[in-house]
C-alpha cells in the first residue's frame, strides 16, 4: 500500500502544479456565482410580481393567496448542471492527461522496472485523482455557502449543510466514474488522440443525448410547468392515464435510465428539492424515494473500479507513445 499512496501523492501533486486544480475551481466558481445571481433575481421578481398582485387583488377585497416560499438550495439548479456537464468533461480531462504525461516520457516503463505492479499504479492513481475531484467539490460547497450569506443573507440550516456535504459525494463518484472511463481507454488504446475523442463520443451520448431524448419522449415536458399540471389533472387521474402507455414509459424511463447524468440529476434534484415534490419532505424520505437512483450510481462505480483495476491489472496496457 506505501507504494500505492506514493503514487497518489506524486498524482496530486502533478495536478496541482500543472495549475488544473486553479483554473477549473475559478471557472466553476465564476459559473456558480452567474448562477447563484440569476437564480436569486428570477425569485425577486417572482416576489415583486406577487407583491403588486396582491395590493390589488386587496384593494378589491379578493384573497391574496400564499406568496411564492424561497428553498434556498433549489437556487443551485444552475451549479447542478454545470456538474453534470463540465464536471463529466473534466473527469475525462484527468484521467487521458494522467496517462498522457506519463506515456510520453516513458514515466509507465520506469515505474515497471521497479518493484511495483500494475495494480498499484492504477490505485495510486484512482486515488490521487480521487482526493482532487474530492477537494475541489468541498471547496466549491464552501463557495456556495459563502454565497448564500453574502448575496442573499441567508445561512443554511444543519439538514441544508447535510445536503451540501451529500453534494459532495454524489458530485465526486459522478466525476470519478467519468474519469476511470477515460483511465481505462488512454492505456488500453494505443493511439492517445483517439482514445480521448472516443471518451468524449461517450460523454456526448450519456451526458446530453439520452437524457435530451427521454426528456424529450416525456409528454408532461411537453408544456411549460407540466402538461398534466397545466390541465388540471390530479395525480391519481395523471397516473391512470401514463398507465395506458405502459410499453412506451418502460422504453423511454431506460433510455433515461442508460445514462450515469441523469440518475445523478434525478438523485442531486431530489436532494435540492430542485424536483418540488420534495420541498418540505424529510430527507430519509427523499432518499428512500429515490434510492434506484444510488443503486445505479454505486453499479456505475463498481464497473468502473473492476474495468479499470482487476481488468487492466491482468491485462496488456500501452506503457508508451
Amino acid at each position: 500500500m506505501s507504494n500505492t499512496f506514493i503514487i497518489a501523492q506524486k498524482e496530486w501533486k502533478d495536478i496541482i502544479r500543472s495549475k488544473t486544480f486553479i483554473y477549473i475551481l475559478i471557472l466553476l466558481a465564476i459559473l456558480t456565482l452567474i448562477s447563484l445571481i440569476v437564480s436569486i433575481l428570477v425569485f425577486n421578481s417572482q416576489l415583486t410580481e406577487y407583491n403588486n398582485a396582491a395590493t390589488q387583488l386587496q384593494q378589491q377585497g379578493r384573497d391574496v393567496g400564499l406568496p411564492p416560499q424561497l428553498y434556498p438550495l433549489n437556487l443551485l439548479r444552475g451549479t447542478v448542471d454545470y456538474i453534470e456537464i463540465i464536471g463529466a468533461m473534466l473527469g475525462i480531462l484527468l484521467g487521458y492527461l494522467c496517462i498522457a504525461k506519463e506515456r510520453n516520457t516513458k514515466a509507465l516503463k520506469l515505474l515497471l522496472t521497479r518493484p511495483i505492479t500494475k495494480g498499484e499504479i492504477v490505485r495510486g492513481k484512482i486515488l490521487g485523482n480521487t482526493l482532487f475531484i474530492l477537494s475541489l467539490m468541498t471547496i466549491m460547497a464552501v463557495f456556495i455557502v459563502f454565497l448564500f450569506a453574502l448575496i442573499s443573507g441567508l445561512f443554511l440550516s444543519n439538514s441544508e449543510l447535510f445536503k451540501i456535504f451529500l453534494f459532495i459525494i454524489i458530485s465526486t463518484v459522478y466525476v470519478l466514474i467519468f474519469f476511470m472511463l477515460s483511465f481505462f481507454l488512454s492505456l488500453k488504446q494505443k493511439n492517445l488522440t483517439r482514445a480521448l475523442i472516443t471518451c468524449f463520443i461517450i460523454w456526448l451520448v450519456i451526458v446530453l443525448i439520452l437524457p435530451q431524448i427521454g426528456d424529450t419522449m416525456d409528454p408532461d415536458n411537453q408544456v411549460p410547468g407540466g402538461l398534466f399540471k397545466s390541465m388540471n389533472v390530479d395525480k391519481p387521474t395523471e397516473k391512470l392515464i401514463m398507465s395506458r402507455f405502459g410499453t412506451y414509459e418502460t422504453i423511454r424511463n431506460g433510455i433515461e435510465e442508460s445514462s450515469i447524468t441523469k440518475h445523478y440529476e434525478r438523485a442531486v434534484f431530489a436532494i435540492f428539492g430542485i424536483k418540488s415534490i420534495y420541498n418540505g419532505k424529510s430527507l430519509s424520505f427523499t432518499l428512500l424515494d429515490t434510492i434506484s437512483n444510488y443503486y445505479w450510481i454505486l453499479g456505475f462505480l463498481i464497473l468502473g473500479l473492476y474495468i479499470d483495476y482487476i481488468y487492466l491489472s491482468k491485462t496488456k496496457i500501452y506503457l508508451s507513445g
